[in-house]
């Protein structure tokens, strides 16, 4: 039997018992987020400044 997987959900917006139509999925080392635009946004808006901390950290070494 086969399931056709119509719509996937937002994992972040799952967790405050939202249902909102993922658009975009993250992975990080092994895991995998299935994330709306919103959460996609603020978890991009994360890693930017973290690698941007680490690099100018790493520049001033």
């Amino acid at each position: 039997m086969i399931k056709l997987v119509e719509v996937v959900h937002c994992d972040a917006c799952a967790k405050k018992g939202e249902e909102r139509d993922a658009t975009t999925a993250l992975s990080v080392a092994g895991d995998s987020y299935d994330l709306c635009d919103e959460h996609g946004e603020k978890f991009r808006a994360y890693f930017e400044a973290l690698f941007t901390v680490e690099m100018t950290a790493a520049q001033s070494a």
